[in-house]
This record gives structure tokens, sequence and C-alpha cells, in this order.
């Protein structure tokens, strides 16, 4: 395929450093790109059914939107910390697609590959300077593709459509028929188009948008739960926190203190 257009839609870098986090388990499918360094410590690692794999001090992982993420996190054995930093991305190619519908990344990157990719996050997080922060992004995704392997490509304009839909209107009640409606399909037509191109159905994909976005706020503001929970459309906190640890392996709270605990 070729490109010939470019969208940095979502760039988001965040990170901890913690000495609470061994054996600290997480489970969740998020709805942009995720690259992950473990500066110090290390993480294991794994996509969907796939084995498990080990970053080390340095290391990374690449996980694609949508895909379950299984990770355990381990401190440093001398040190006794864990520092992290990671990079979240949508990235839009010719207009239709998300990068991570086109190529495979490798899971894991921990050899000689991770010096550039280490330089490249050293510039991101350097600066927040919004124009360098776009300039070394664009040249990460070209490092990422070079490592990565084409699949083919699975964009449906109904899909995409639907899709963006979904993250500018998260907050507000969205049903199959709506989107339905929006990809200009049947509702059965349209749950099966869906999953066949995203891996998960269409309220699977929105509920993962809807909680990483409530676990930014988790981390970032003292919003109460059951705030958090109706800002991002889920009108039930108790359903929401039974889903949130469903997908994340700690309730809303626990994930909240966890940050506090950042040293």
């Amino acid at each position: 395929m070729e490109i010939t257009s470019v969208q940095i839609k979502l760039l988001k870098k965040a990170g901890f450093h913690s000495v609470y986090n061994e054996n600290v388990k997480h489970i969740k499918a998020l709805p942009y790109l995720s690259i992950v360094q473990s500066v110090e410590g290390s993480y294991d690692i794994a996509l969907g059914n796939d084995i498990t794999q080990q970053t080390k001090d340095g290391g990374f992982f690449v996980a694609p939107s949508n895909i379950q993420q299984t990770i355990v996190h381990h401190v440093n054995k001398e040190s006794k910390k864990m520092t992290a930093r990671w990079i979240f991305l949508d990235v839009e190619i010719n207009k239709a697609v998300s990068l991570d519908l086109l190529y495979r990344f490798p899971t894991v990157i921990n050899d000689d590959r991770k010096n550039e990719l280490n330089m490249l996050f050293d510039r991101l997080f350097e600066s927040d300077n919004i124009w360098k922060n776009y300039s070394d992004c664009y040249a990460l995704m070209e490092y990422l593709i070079q490592t990565a392997t084409p699949i083919p490509n699975k964009a449906h304009k109904g899909v995409q459509d639907t899709v963006a839909y979904m993250k500018e209107y998260y907050e507000k009640e969205i049903t199959i028929k709506s989107l339905s409606n929006i990809a200009n399909m049947s509702e059965s037509n349209y749950y099966a188009v869906f999953k066949k191109h995203t891996g998960i159905s269409p309220i699977a994909y929105l509920n993962n948008y809807r909680l990483s976005i409530a676990a930014d706020k988790l981390s970032e503001t003292i919003d109460t739960v059951s705030r958090i929970s109706y800002s991002v459309g889920i009108r039930d906190p108790l359903y929401f926190s039974k889903l949130f640890k469903k997908t994340y392996g700690m309730t809303p709270k626990e994930y909240r203190l966890m940050y506090q605990r950042k040293q």
C-alpha cells in the first residue's frame, strides 16, 4: 500500500516512578497504539492469546489498539524501583485507516534497535514544544514501520466513520442502532463487519475508549468515581467500577491509589 498522507489524531505521553509496582497486574485494551518503555524495572507483556514476553531495563513493548494487554510490572532488583514512560498514538493513514491496522509491530524491543527508539523517546520527553513533539513523533512512526510487517488493509468506511463518532461523542448515549445508521448498514451487518475489521464488538470498542479516558481522569484529577463514570458516558457507577476492574485488573480506587503513590 502506498502511503500518501499521515495524520496524528492523538499524541499523549506520560510516565511514572514508583516503588509500589512489584507484580501489579493490568488487563486492558486501549483504543490507540501504545509504545511503552520500562526505563528501570521490567514488564511481562502478553497480547491477546500470545505468549508472555518480557522487557528488560530500557526495553520497549508495542501494543496495537483494541488488543487485550496483560501486563505485570516488576521493579528493578537492585534499586527496588520501577520507572516507565509511554506514548499513545492514534495515527490515520491516507485519511482512511489506523496505522496499526496496516502493520504488525514486534511486541518487545530489547535488542540494539531499542537504542534509536530510546533516543526518540528522550527527545519527545525532554520538550513540551508541540512542533518538536510532532516532528519527533513522525520520526518515531517511521522507525516503527521499519521494524514492522505489513498486514492486509482492513479499512472500511462505515467502521471508520463510527469509530470517529464514538471518539467525539463517547460521553453521550450511543447504541448499535445509532452507529449502524451512521454506517448506513443494518444493525446485524454492521455488528459483524465492525467485529471483523477491529476484532471486537462496537460496544466493547466504545467501552475501551471510555475506560481509557476514565483511567486518565483517575490518575490526573480528584473527581469522584461517580463523576468520572458519568463524564465518560457510563451512567451506572457500579457497572463502571465492575467494568473497570474486569479491564484493568483493579478497582478505580485502587488504580488511583497506585498513581498517588508515585515517587
